[in-house]
């Protein structure tokens, strides 16, 4: 969603947006690591969303992975299969209903989530090393605002 006034025309604040982004964009460019070996696994992008998905809520019924990827139960268990096959989630029956069918990542899944995220965090860390302290504290205080600006409100 933009945050952005100007509607139908190009104005200074898009411009910057842009130009923001271009420079971050710059950054991975110039900055990427080897082609990391989970990439290997060959998992397309709603894949890898499931993957972030129980990570982040855990073992969870096929119902919410449907409703996670936007999709009907049939293609939320195929997509779960796929991923299965890769040693990466596993389902299991629940013990006080049988008919539900949770899903949770692997001890494997979770250690590919793992160095997702620790690829990322050592990127961003590599980032903000340039930084003087006073740039480092300005720079906080800008992520600040634009976290507070966009939480969603409570009404």
């Amino acid at each position: 969603m933009w945050y952005c006034s100007c509607v139908g025309e190009v104005c200074e604040k898009k411009l910057k947006i842009e130009a923001v982004l271009d420079s971050l964009g710059g950054l991975w460019d110039v900055h990427s690591p080897e082609v990391p070996d989970w990439v290997e696994q060959e998992l397309t992008f709603g894949q890898m969303r499931l993957l972030f998905m129980l990570s982040k809520h855990g073992p969870s019924p096929m119902s919410h992975i449907a409703e996670w990827l936007r999709v009907g139960l049939p293609t939320a268990s195929g997509a779960v299969e796929r991923v299965e096959r890769h040693g990466l989630v596993t389902r299991q029956h629940r013990l006080d209903d049988r008919r539900v069918v949770d899903c949770q990542l692997t001890d494997t899944g979770q250690s590919l989530i793992d160095e997702i995220f620790g690829m990322r965090l050592e990127m961003m860390r590599q980032f903000l090393a340039v930084l003087n302290e006073d740039e480092l504290t300005e720079m906080a205080r800008l992520i600040t605002i634009v976290r507070e600006r966009t939480r969603p409100r409570v009404e």
